[in-house]
């Protein structure tokens, strides 16, 4: 029990070095602000080449950068870039410092993004990342690229031009309201219904129709059965029906042999 609680006790101390480390961070970039930079968790390493690029353009800033990364640092680093290998996105989106993100697009960052007001540059990797991009450059969040073809010089006009053009800034804060602005917090909600599923007594209509299914139901095995029972009578359809012509060519063949 006690080494338990001294456990807890130097992770809080952790912890809070690691704010306090953050947050002096990011009121040393002064007026310049921030540039937060993730490609999500999914993407393990980036191929040396685009690495260098993005160091390299991210040095030439005038904003600090903290960047999501892990792998061997790249050589063209910056002293404005910190390099983490886990960041809290969403705490440091939030932040007044931060001026705009860097990102693959992916679903959680741009609601992120744009809950905070954050304008974006996006480079879509795969998935569902490019039509993410392409909705955030479509509604003037924020500009698209190529991540295979990007080059440094146009990575940096492209964040040159989203941090100096105010109408991505303004776009991305009008957004945030329209996004914000809901009749209760989500804590509310979440209390209310809570709160309302106590009152009526669990509200069964509520409940998901699956929990009533047979388990076979439940995980499709009728429909497994049903669509192998299809498969195997076509497949035995086609094999006899090609056996029967076979035994007819063999048994006429046969005959006309004999005959002569």
């Amino acid at each position: 029990m006690y080494l338990k609680c001294m456990k807890e006790v130097a992770a809080d101390r952790m912890i809070r070095y690691c704010k306090k480390e953050m947050e002096d961070f990011m009121q040393s970039s002064g007026d310049d602000g921030v540039i937060i930079v993730s490609f999500g968790s999914m993407v393990k390493t980036i191929p040396t080449e685009k690495k260098e690029i993005l160091a390299a353009v991210f040095a030439k800033l005038r904003q600090k950068v903290v960047w999501r990364y892990v792998g061997e640092k790249p050589t063209g680093l910056g002293k404005n870039t910190k390099l983490m290998s886990w960041l809290p996105q969403n705490d440091l989106l939030a932040h007044p410092k931060t001026r705009a993100f860097v990102s693959h697009a992916g679903l959680n960052g741009v609601y992120e993004a744009l809950y905070h007001g954050v304008p974006m540059v996006c480079l879509p990797l795969f998935g569902d990342h490019p039509g993410n991009a392409a909705r955030v450059q479509a509604k003037g969040l924020g500009v698209k690229l190529d991540f295979g073809t990007v080059t440094a010089e146009q990575l940096y006009q492209a964040i040159l031009h989203v941090l100096t053009n105010d109408s991505y800034r303004e776009t991305a804060a009008r957004l945030s309201r329209l996004h914000r602005d809901q009749p209760q917090s989500p804590m509310e909600r979440a209390v209310w219904w809570i709160e309302h599923v106590i009152k009526h007594g669990g509200l069964p209509h509520l409940r998901a129709r699956a929990v009533e299914l047979p388990w076979y139901q439940y995980y499709l095995l009728d429909v497994a059965v049903f669509l192998l029972a299809v498969c195997t009578a076509v497949l035995g359809t086609v094999w006899c029906s090609c056996s029967f012509f076979c035994r007819k060519i063999c048994c006429k063949s046969g005959g006309k042999l004999k005959s002569q």
